[in-house]
């Protein structure tokens, strides 16, 4: 169908001087019947699963029987008003015992309401994002998201008004055919978009997810079953700080004397009983000393740097067990990499402030 012409012996070139004109016989009707292409799409589906996944994980069997919503309720009726009774700190500054309790509660929690399909942004980003690497991973979720009820309310207007569910893009066939030198590939294209006009992508997406859900069951159980252990192992201690925090609001409302706060704290008993053996001169005391002395807690600046240490550690593991999709860059773009996830991370801080600074205003002009 081309034709060539100007062949020259001596210096071995040829060109193209001209195209023919392709004709183009659109497809009116589909290869294979709907049900036989569902199923085909839906195995090909189920094999990149399979391939990207790996093996299915073995059963893991339940410890307890402790539902998400029960541990839920437990936490939020332990730590619920806990952020009232105590002063607001930045990231910067070290975490209190209730607060980093508080987030590795609810860090567990919400990393496994994510995964069941849970998604409440704020909470997410309050208590699972920590390194640049999390804050891109949460934007390509919050973006999946977005897409997903787009797509989903796009179809349902189409469905209303009676077109398909997968429009083809609006080309001008003719403006195609005159910018291209050779017609063949448009003609290629044509072909390929009449083939999906006519034929379906659908699949059962609930032999997908019955799958899915086959390697996260495991990982999922396993989660509840460290959650209910966490919360039994902080249940004394979060019963000492609340003893703690209530004595010390009775004594500065002036419902408690000084010697009675005294003697019922049980941070000043256990000094008390330490400057007793003190005072004793037992062969123990330096030891009880240095077990008694106030321990320092890591900010959520330092937690992120320790975070962000364990996960390159653990991609790194990854690329040395997988050498087959290892991506090897240079340095330049591994530079280039640490410096937009810092650069993101640093605007949805901003915008996170901006946020926050908005919404006092706006409860201002609604108060007036």
């Amino acid at each position: 169908m081309r034709r060539l012409s100007s062949v020259s012996a001596v210096s071995g070139a040829r060109a193209l001087s001209g195209v023919a004109p392709v004709l183009h016989f659109p497809a009116l009707s589909a290869t294979q019947p709907k049900d036989q292409q569902v199923k085909k799409n839906t195995k090909v589906a189920l094999e990149l699963v399979k391939r990207f996944k790996g093996e299915i994980p073995a059963a893991y069997t339940r410890k307890s029987t402790a539902t998400s919503d029960s541990i839920e309720k437990e936490i939020e009726a332990l730590l619920g008003g806990a952020a009232k009774l105590r002063k607001a700190v930045t990231d910067d500054q070290p975490m209190d015992k209730l607060t980093l309790m508080e987030r590795c509660l609810r860090h567990g929690l919400w990393s496994y309401l994510k995964d069941e399909g849970k998604l409440d942004f704020n909470q997410i980003q309050k208590w699972i994002v920590y390194t640049p690497s999390d804050e891109t991973s949460f934007a390509k979720l919050k973006r999946a998201e977005e897409l997903k009820v787009t797509l989903a309310n796009f179809r349902k207007v189409r469905a209303e008004k009676g077109l398909p569910d997968a429009p083809l893009p609006n080309t001008n066939w003719a403006q195609e055919y005159k910018q291209a030198v050779d017609r063949e590939v448009v003609a290629e294209k044509r072909f390929r978009y009449d083939q999906l006009a006519v034929n379906t992508t659908d699949r059962d997406e609930a032999q997908i997810e019955a799958l899915l859900a086959q390697y996260r069951k495991p990982v999922q159980e396993k989660r509840l079953d460290d959650l209910v252990e966490l919360l039994e192992k902080f249940k004394p201690v979060l019963a000492r700080e609340a003893i703690m925090q209530r004595l010390t609001i009775k004594h500065l409302e002036g419902q408690l004397g000084v010697w009675r706060y005294l003697d019922w704290n049980p941070e000043v008993r256990d000094r008390a009983e330490l400057e007793c053996d003190l005072n004793g001169l037992q062969w123990w005391s330096p030891l009880e000393e240095r077990r008694l002395l106030k321990v320092r807690l890591r900010s959520k600046t330092e937690v992120a740097e320790v975070m962000e240490k364990s996960q390159n550690a653990k991609a790194a593991e990854i690329e040395a067990a997988n050498p087959s999709v290892k991506q090897v860059s240079s340095g330049d773009n591994a530079t280039r990499d640490k410096l937009l996830k810092e650069v993101l991370a640093l605007q949805a801080r901003m915008n996170r402030r901006e946020e926050e600074s908005a919404k006092p205003a706006e409860s201002k002009k609604a108060h007036h």
